[in-house]
């Protein structure tokens, strides 16, 4: 019987170690994928941060473009601001010479301008209405059998 026992204990033994073999098999197996994992994802990663240090550089290269080039149109807008402050003094200039001509006819020497006005507001009344004429017999013209 003591045979049986130690048999028992052999068998139960070898049962054990087999699966413990089976257990740690698989274990190394699972920690190689993982390290080929890991390693798939520190060269991802590196590729990943080449890419991004591209892109910054690209982006800064862009933001120091458009900063000259907003430098040299600052003068351009500078410009295009004189000349509508220039324009408004301009056209206040006008309107007040304007409004003084108005109240006071009797100006010296605005008789002749107050009349070509006139005669340019006639003649440019004159052209329209032979304008229309002309058109209105055009059309009526085509219409006719």
């Amino acid at each position: 019987m003591a045979y049986a026992g130690v048999l028992l204990i052999a068998v139960a033994f070898l049962i054990v170690a087999i699966y413990l073999s089976l257990l740690l098999t698989k274990s190394s197996h699972l920690l190689l994928t993982v390290s080929h994992t890991a390693k798939r994802v520190e060269e991802n990663l590196d590729h990943s941060m080449e890419y991004v240090n591209g892109l910054l550089n690209e982006t800064e290269q862009l933001a120091a473009d458009v900063q000259v080039k907003l430098d040299a149109a600052a003068p351009m807008f500078a410009t295009i601001e004189n000349v509508g402050r220039s324009t408004q003094y301009l056209s206040e200039e006008v309107s007040k010479r304007t409004r003084q001509f108005e109240e006071d006819g009797s100006l010296p020497g605005t008789r002749p301008f107050i009349q070509a006005i006139q005669y340019g507001e006639f003649g440019s009344t004159l052209l329209r209405s032979w304008k229309r004429g002309k058109e209105g017999s055009k059309n009526s013209g085509g219409n006719e059998v």
